[in-house]
């Protein structure tokens, strides 16, 4: 039996997760772009110029974050960017304050959870109606639209065409209710761009397709399965076996 993983690696992989997403955001639309640098990694992504989600920087050395500042704030300006974000971890309190200090505001903070697949727990009751099918961009990020609120420059503009992610969808009839995407990290399953549109909430089906992702993934071989969760879903991770692993900030500059 392996050794079971501890905290500060299950944290780690929790955080290591953010770095599949951005790679995915500045690679879904035709003028998209990555930039790269040792320790940090920013999307650029000109289609969604007022989502920061999607024009957002990673980094693992906050030193290398520091030094490449204000090219990245070049970057995102001539690119007629007006919305960016830093993701900031809770431990590192000395970016937080330069970026204050920069005209940055703190915009969101979810929660960075993991956990073993060995403890993922029991089946949810599976949805009447509902049945699971491979999913595609395009419909994952009108579905994501219209569960965040998004007009076409949110997940459509960004995350279009197809990149890293994996998508499963949710189909009642004819009809694409919920979607899930998946990024492999190693032997890790990143969950990102959960979404059911309002008319489709409270019948569990959102949750019922992220665990069969898990599942899924677990008899693939994969060790750990890692998300980032709001305030309002955290707790079906909790029930799921989901550990929660401190916070990530998002530190947002509008122009």
């Amino acid at each position: 039996m392996a050794t079971r993983l501890d905290q500060a690696e299950l944290r780690r992989r929790a955080i290591e997760g953010i770095r599949g997403e951005v790679a995915a955001f500045g690679s879904g639309s035709p003028d998209s772009r990555l930039i790269r640098r040792e320790g940090l990694l920013a999307s650029v992504t000109p289609a969604t110029p007022e989502r920061s989600l999607f024009n957002s920087v990673f980094y693992t050395d906050p030193a290398a974050m520091r030094a490449e500042l204000d090219r990245l704030a070049g970057a995102y300006e001539e690119a007629a960017v007006g919305a960016w974000t830093v993701w900031v971890p809770d431990s590192d309190r000395g970016s937080a304050a330069l970026l204050a200090s920069r005209g940055h505001v703190l915009d969101a903070a979810p929660r960075a959870m993991a956990l073993e697949l060995t403890d993922l727990g029991p089946e949810p009751p599976h949805p009447d109606g509902i049945e699971r099918r491979p999913g595609d961009a395009a419909t994952a990020a009108l579905l994501n639209d219209q569960a965040y609120g998004y007009g076409p420059d949110g997940f459509r503009g960004a995350l279009g065409e197809d990149t890293s992610i994996r998508w499963h969808a949710a189909f009642e009839g004819d009809e694409q209710v919920s979607c899930v995407g998946e990024i492999e990290i190693g032997d890790d399953c990143l969950i990102t761009g959960v979404a059911t549109p309002p008319e489709h909430r409270r019948r569990g089906i959102a949750g019922w397709l992220v665990w069969k992702v898990l599942d899924d993934a677990r008899a693939a071989g994969l060790r750990t399965g890692s998300l980032q969760a709001t305030k309002a879903g955290a707790p079906l991770y909790l029930r799921m076996g989901f550990a929660d692993h401190g916070f990530i900030e998002m530190w947002e500059l509008r122009r």
